[in-house]
């Protein structure tokens, strides 16, 4: 995200099975947790209806490169029309130091198909 920040300009790379209509679709999103705060978002998470797991692997909490938990939550079921509230929703839980969507930091995204089309979205367009 700081090098996003820093960016003068972000283009985002996809594969056509990546656009979804709504968000959580395809899966989860992720959350990075403060290790202290994990049973509380975890306990908040459910009690606002979002399932959470947190992310293992080799049979360990898989952290972040800060040393946070990973916990995937599922959005909301069928996905949602509004990304920017869930993150909202997301972020203002104790605890919750980011989640993994990027809204509103690329100029563009360039999104390729089998047959070698690529399609750009440009920002208001996406």
């Amino acid at each position: 995200r700081i090098v996003a920040f820093a960016s003068l300009r972000q283009v985002i790379l996809v594969g056509h099975e990546k656009l979804v209509a709504n968000l959580g679709q395809l899966g989860p999103v992720p959350l990075e947790v403060v290790p202290f705060g994990l049973a509380t978002v975890l306990r908040e998470l459910a009690r606002i209806g979002h399932q959470a797991t947190v992310r293992m692997h080799g049979g360990s909490r898989f952290l972040s490169d800060n040393g946070n938990v990973v916990v995937d939550c599922a959005a909301v079921p069928g996905g949602t029309l509004d990304p920017s509230g869930l993150e909202k929703l997301f972020l203002a839980i104790p605890g919750v130091v980011d989640t993994g969507l990027f809204l509103g930091t690329a100029e563009r995204v360039l999104v390729g198909y089998p047959d070698g089309r690529v399609e750009t979205l440009m920002r208001g367009v996406v």
